[in-house]
């Protein structure tokens, strides 16, 4: 009677540490991203989440409504929940890195997606090229301006990708500017990448050195599409060329009806499922070295890091690139 009384206790803690590893046995990953303003976190997100569901792994998306202090809260959140590796896009790079810390105290690795985290030592690094942005964005306006008075509006001076992209873009135009084919009137950064401020800081340069523009290098998509308008309002967007980044649809309407040079698109897809892939590995504690293509120093470490090229669309290409790639229907672009 003792034996069997003995051996259902047995199998009872059996069942309870199978039950509790079932309900456990999900890999689950979570994905923090600022806000859903930004068109291409969304596609991302879910490009992400839909390659991981085909591996089995679960992924819990939260945005923060570019709320730095509501994303650590998320990202608390998600520690508790015990996730097995976070993926984050950083609301402010500045103040992320306490989300960073605070994983990894709970021994879950983190990948920092398309910003950069600054000052610890996040895990890896995932996201474009911003040399080859700089110099894409460049190679257009010099060609159809080789000579003229430019203006930059970049990005955000305290998230690495507008660092970078700036440095690019002021390296790849110094031979024309040493040369003085062009004139760089003026070059600033906009803060959060914000459309409203890059269109104020548009009308600053119109009163202060007047019409004569012939290029604007803007960093964002939503930037150039609120630079266009301004130059509309004065009656010069003929005579300026814009340029833009992220090939959201109403840049890539205005690339196809002349308003705007070029955009810059990112194969959001491989990027996501790179990201993806990563993160499944992070999750099992794999090594990551055959992932790393690149490094980026991020005020602490040199962070290991995959970054995908991404390609300049203008109006010869962007059926090719966004409709054959299924990013846009020509429903869509041309409607």
């Amino acid at each position: 009677m003792e034996m069997k009384k003995g051996f259902t206790i047995v199998l009872l803690l059996v069942l309870v540490i199978i039950t509790g590893c079932n309900e456990k046995g999900t890999t689950t990953i979570g994905f923090l991203y600022p806000s859903k303003e930004t068109d291409r976190f969304n596609k991302e997100s879910n490009y992400f989440k839909q390659y991981c569901a085909d591996k089995g792994v679960e992924v819990i998306i939260k945005t923060a409504s570019n709320d730095e202090s509501k994303q650590i809260d998320q990202c608390n959140e998600l520690i508790e929940l015990g996730v097995d590796a976070l993926v984050i896009i950083a609301a402010n790079v500045n103040t992320a890195a306490v989300m960073v810390r605070n994983a990894q105290a709970e021994s879950i690795p983190v990948m920092a997606y398309n910003r950069m985290i600054k000052n610890c030592e996040v895990d890896f690094f995932v996201a474009s090229n911003n040399d080859l942005i700089g110099k894409v964005m460049v190679d257009a306006v010099v060609k159809e301006k080789p000579t003229g008075n430019y203006v930059i509006l970049g990005g955000d001076k305290f998230d690495k990708n507008g660092e970078d992209l700036q440095t690019a873009l002021l390296k790849y135009l110094k031979p024309k500017v040493d040369s003085k084919d062009v004139n760089l009137v003026y070059s600033t950064f906009i803060e959060k990448w914000n459309p409203t401020i890059a269109a104020f800081e548009m009308e600053k340069v119109l009163s202060l050195h007047g019409h004569d523009i012939d290029a604007v290098v803007a960093a964002y998509d939503g930037m150039s599409s609120a630079v266009i308008e301004v130059l509309k309002k004065h009656g010069i967007e003929d005579n300026v060329v814009v340029t833009g980044q992220d090939a959201e649809l109403e840049a890539c309407k205005n690339v196809i009806n002349g308003d705007q040079l070029m955009t810059v698109f990112h194969p959001l897809k491989t990027i996501a499922e790179k990201g993806a892939e990563i993160a499944i590995e992070m999750t099992k504690g794999s090594k990551l070295k055959d992932f790393v293509n690149s490094s980026e120093y991020n005020g602490t470490i040199d962070v290991p890091t995959n970054r995908v090229n991404s390609i300049a669309v203008t109006k010869d290409n962007i059926d090719e690139v966004l409709i054959n790639s299924g990013f846009y229907t020509k429903q869509e672009l041309y409607n």
